[in-house]
């Protein structure tokens, strides 16, 4: 076993976590209009969602997935965040930036191999749970953006059909969760006002 971290390795710790508190998100928090949700808030929604999900899918290891849904992002810390209905050139440097914040994060972290493990089990959907986390992330950002009025999907231009062909893209129609994104879609489509007109 690894020697202990001491006191100093902690505050390590806790100054990366503040870096990951400081990466912004594109969505806006409900109440505020000017807050936008930043990466240690959705990390832990995204934790919660799974916590409670997790007794409905009992095939489903939910230690797992909340420690899946608590690393997901970490690369952000080095990579930023990619907003999905940004600027193109962010897109397609996506993977790469992603891909070298894992290694310089395994350099600055090396004696905390369970969250590289975490990161490359989410990366590369090797586990059920991390299939379902994934799913899990591409909907719940949804729920947010819904209860803050469309904010942002109003200020990027996003219509209803750009909404449902990127979600298409990432939820398979045999995910566990597939159903929850079919009551979002119908859900959205009486609420045409949180989105963009064609």
């Amino acid at each position: 076993m690894a020697n202990k971290p001491d006191i100093h390795r902690l505050i390590e710790l806790h100054k990366m976590l503040i870096l990951f508190l400081e990466v912004k998100r594109m969505s806006f928090l409900p109440g505020d209009v000017r807050k936008r949700e930043n990466d240690v808030e959705h990390s832990y929604f995204l934790a919660m969602f799974a916590w409670f999900l997790a007794p409905h899918f009992p095939n489903l290891d939910r230690d797992r997935m909340i420690r899946l849904s608590l690393a997901h992002d970490l690369v952000e810390i080095h990579a930023g965040d990619t907003f999905v209905f940004g600027d193109q050139k962010d897109l397609d440097t996506k993977e790469e930036r992603e891909t070298a914040a894992v290694i310089q994060l395994e350099e600055e972290w090396a004696d905390f191999t369970e969250m590289h493990e975490a990161l490359h089990e989410y990366k590369d959907k090797s586990t059920e749970e991390a299939k379902f986390v994934y799913v899990l992330d591409k909907l719940m950002p949804t729920i947010v953006n819904y209860l803050s009025g469309g904010k942002s999907w109003h200020e990027h231009g996003v219509t209803l059909e750009m909404f449902r062909a990127e979600k298409e893209k990432k939820i398979p129609k045999d995910s566990p969760l597939y159903d929850y994104y079919q009551q979002i879609l119908a859900f959205f489509e009486t609420k045409p006002e949180l989105f963009k007109q064609p």
